[in-house]
């Protein structure tokens, strides 16, 4: 099951298009052929008959040197051609002793040179013999990072280097099954690397590769652990189409790719089937492992037909999602790829069932896996091109600014507005008295009983520079932009997302309560007790705190921490 395991994200990752059915037909065929090279092995010499040699008009009289890979009958193919050219090939020692002692006696036997280190391959080069290595696997440390499939994994330069030096040819080799015993082994025509960077040898030589492997992909040693080692990472967004938890999953992002990976991402839109496929979901979430093939056979049934041709042609080193409504399916997802998985707030399953869970404080959660934040989880990003478009959209001015953000009610609209008079009164005193222009926008949520009175308050007020109603039109640049220009940010206190965002903009933030918040709102706002200013009615606003919130720096340090362990 390891093996199996390890082979079928290989063959995921080689061939992210490939749906799951494609997926285990290769694998199946896969080990059925290292099956019968197994065989082949022990009785090489009775099944040299069945080779058939596709080789160009190639001469060794100076040897040369092989870079080949796992794949195919590659004991059959060595043992054919020492019977007419003299052949060495660079060993690893196995662990088990009888088994090492047996393959070297088959290999010599068959008039192959074994050697166990590169002092005796030199001699051999030295001597004109041909000699093979491998490139997939053994890397050194200090290995170059080729691609291969598009992930760029450590590959061994060994065999580049030693026809450099010794100024020699290179070969490849790659060998696939026609019918049952028969196999055909397909050499390649010299290839000079005088003069060339190893790097683009080495690339040339992978590419070659490749394009055997996509003819013949069941003809690779796929459970060898090839993309273990490589330095990009793929991950998958899950999406409920909540923009507050698309951007706290794109800060995760953000974070992923400070930690010196080559971060892919992709996003895909979640869709249910119906109410009871969602809450089935939740349920085989539950029972699942982490690292289920199985999982998978579930996925069509659960979700729509565009979501599930979506996650079938993907492949995931990360699953991210954000929220109660995408967690369960990134525990299915991950748990089918054997990928990494992550939550961003409060699931509705045992946060064990994640690889990392970032939970915010006033969420009230604890688990070994778990790391906690204050507030929403953010990470500005392209804010001096959001400030540009800004100035230029709302023709601004250079003078000090105040930014206003107002959400809807939770439950009480008649109070909201009330208080929400009272404060844009004190707000235009305010702002009149110290000299402040006013960048003031609603959210989707606003009622339009609040943007009307928006309007025929501040519309024409001397010192608003720009007013947004997010319903009618909302510049993805306006939220970020706005709060980046003020010195002062005001943010009504019911939304979470709003006031976490302008304390990780590092501003000083002013929290004002336009109705009674509820226990979660409460919490999450005391979590923030010494980063933000909370103002409740009558809205004083001459006794502000001018502090800076620091939150996003002591968030970032706590899940790149996490991140680091993770990865």
């Amino acid at each position: 099951p390891k093996k199996r395991r390890v082979a079928f994200r290989n063959i995921k990752a080689a061939f992210p298009d490939k749906g799951s059915g494609e997926v285990r037909l290769i694998l199946k065929k896969s080990f059925a052929n290292f099956g019968l090279t197994v065989i082949e092995t022990l009785i090489a010499p009775r099944v040299r008959k069945y080779l058939t040699f596709n080789e160009p008009q190639n001469e060794y009289p100076d040897g040369g040197v092989f870079v080949g890979i796992h794949a195919g009958s590659w004991e059959v193919v060595m043992s054919s051609w020492a019977q007419k050219y003299k052949l060495a090939v660079l060993a690893r020692e196995q662990k088990h002793k009888g088994l090492d002692n047996f393959l070297t006696e088959l290999r010599q036997e068959s008039k192959i040179r074994v050697c166990f280190s590169a002092k005796e391959l030199i001699k051999c080069i030295r001597d004109n013999y041909m000699v093979g290595v491998v490139i997939d696997h053994g890397a050194e440390d200090d290995a170059l990072e080729i691609e291969f499939f598009s992930h760029l994994v450590p590959t061994p330069k060994g065999g580049v280097y030693l026809a450099k030096k010794f100024n020699k040819k290179i070969y490849t080799q790659f060998c696939h099954r026609q019918k049952g015993f028969h196999n055909i082994a397909e050499f390649s025509k010299a290839i000079d690397p005088a003069g060339r960077d190893e790097k683009e040898v080495l690339t040339q030589l992978n590419k070659i590769y490749e394009k055997y492997l996509q003819q013949y992909p069941w003809e690779y040693l796929w459970y060898y652990k090839r993309f273990k080692r490589k330095i990009n990472r793929d991950v998958v967004i899950l999406s409920d189409e909540k923009l507050g938890h698309l951007k706290q999953s794109k800060a995760l992002l953000e974070l992923l790719s400070d930690g010196g990976y080559e971060i892919r991402s992709k996003i895909v839109e979640v869709k249910f089937k119906d109410k009871f496929r969602r809450l089935l979901a939740d349920i085989l979430a539950f029972i699942f492992g982490k690292d289920c093939l199985l999982a998978g056979r579930f996925l069509p049934f659960l979700v729509d037909k565009k979501t599930w041709q979506e996650l079938d042609g993907v492949y995931a080193d990360i699953v991210i999602s954000t929220g109660s409504f995408t967690a369960p399916l990134n525990k299915l997802f991950s748990s089918y790829l054997g990928a990494k998985s992550v939550t961003i707030l409060r699931p509705n399953i045992p946060l064990s069932s994640f690889d990392l869970a970032i939970i915010p404080e006033h969420d009230r959660l604890q688990a070994d896996n778990a790391v906690m934040i204050k507030g929403a989880l953010f990470c500005p990003t392209n804010l001096e091109e959001k400030v540009k478009k800004c100035k230029e959209y709302f023709n601004l001015s250079d003078g000090k600014k105040i930014a206003v953000f107002l959400g809807g009610p939770l439950s009480e609209e008649k109070k909201f507005m009330e208080n929400l008079k009272i404060f844009i009164s004190k707000l235009k005193d305010f702002s009149l008295r110290k000299n402040y222009k006013l960048l003031i926008s609603s959210s989707r949520r606003t009622p339009g009983l609040a943007q009307d009175y928006l309007e025929q308050e501040l519309k024409n007020f001397e010192n608003t520079e720009a007013l947004v109603i997010a319903n009618r039109s909302n510049p993805d640049f306006v939220f970020d932009g706005f709060g980046a220009l003020a010195e002062l940010v005001f943010v009504s206190s019911e939304s979470i997302s709003m006031v976490s965002e302008i304390a990780s903009l590092q501003k000083v933030c002013v929290c004002y309560c336009l109705e009674l918040e509820d226990d979660k709102r409460k919490v999450f706002l005391n979590s923030l007790k010494g980063e933000v200013t909370l103002l409740h009615s009558p809205y004083d606003l001459g006794h502000i705190e001018s502090r800076a919130s620091s939150i996003l720096a002591r968030n970032q340090k706590v899940v790149k921490e996490a991140i680091g362990k993770l990865l």
